[in-house]
């Protein structure tokens, strides 16, 4: 496949999630006074994001070297310690007090065209095979079983099993991380092989750890909030029930 026809589909892909992201403010908010403000407050910091991040890949300021950890690293840490701020913060408890357990689940089908994208940029030569499914990258199983187990979570909400999921979700994708963090210039390098992941610190792929992990991630948490929310609830339903 044509690169250009890659980082045209990866931009789109982007795009798309962002407009999920919007969509689910706008969600969080129906009926709410703030809905215009809340909405126009997310679709600025996340047009900010977007913008500085490209800025930074596109100025090289993100450049691996064997002599310093990865720049990025310290955006993906940025990002990651915000989505546990708005994961388990006030915005948080509005989302899922809106978001049906299912859904935050069914939208982790993005991962799919992740992986997809992933095993074309390996193809190209542009990032290397072990961040694919034909390497050690298996974050597409994910991807793969979040519609089913929406189908199933909608039909049968089993706590267990919906922190279970995210958990695995969200150890595979570490796995990635770390991967990823091994097999590119810097002091840790483990994997040394032809290309790196230095792709991730170019435009437009930096927004892989700058908005599509710590959205994965976002949701993982989102669902497990929801879930131990629901419990809660409903145990002190029980027990307020007359006898």
């Amino acid at each position: 496949m044509l690169q250009v026809l890659v980082d045209i589909l990866f931009i789109l892909l982007v795009l798309l999630c962002s407009v999920l992201i919007l969509r689910t403010v706008s969600a969080a908010w129906r009926g709410d006074t703030g809905r215009g403000r809340a909405f126009a407050l997310a679709a600025v910091s996340l047009f900010l994001w977007l913008s500085l991040t490209a800025g930074l890949a596109l100025s090289g300021l993100l450049e691996p070297s064997v002599d310093h950890p990865p720049p990025n690293g310290a955006l993906l840490v940025i990002v990651l310690a915000t989505v546990c701020v708005i994961a388990f913060g006030p915005i948080g408890r509005r989302i899922i007090q809106r978001i049906a357990a299912h859904k935050l689940i069914a939208f982790q089908v993005f991962r799919i065209p992740v992986e997809l994208i992933l095993w074309a940029l390996a193809i190209n030569g542009v990032g290397p095979e072990i961040m694919t499914f034909e390497g050690r990258n298996f974050d597409i199983l994910v991807g793969l079983s979040a519609l089913p187990m929406a189908i199933l979570i909608r039909k049968n909400p089993n706590k267990s099993l919906i922190i279970g999921w995210n958990i695995a979700g969200m150890a595979i994708l570490g796995v990635v991380l770390i991967h990823a963090v091994l097999a590119g210039p810097s002091p840790f390098q483990k994997f040394f092989v032809a290309p790196d992941t230095s792709f991730v610190a170019t435009w437009p792929y930096v927004w892989l750890p700058g908005l599509l992990v710590p959205l994965a991630y976002a949701g993982h948490l989102l669902s497990i909030r929801h879930a131990l929310t629901t419990s809660q609830h409903s145990s002190t339903a029980k027990q307020l029930k007359p006898a």
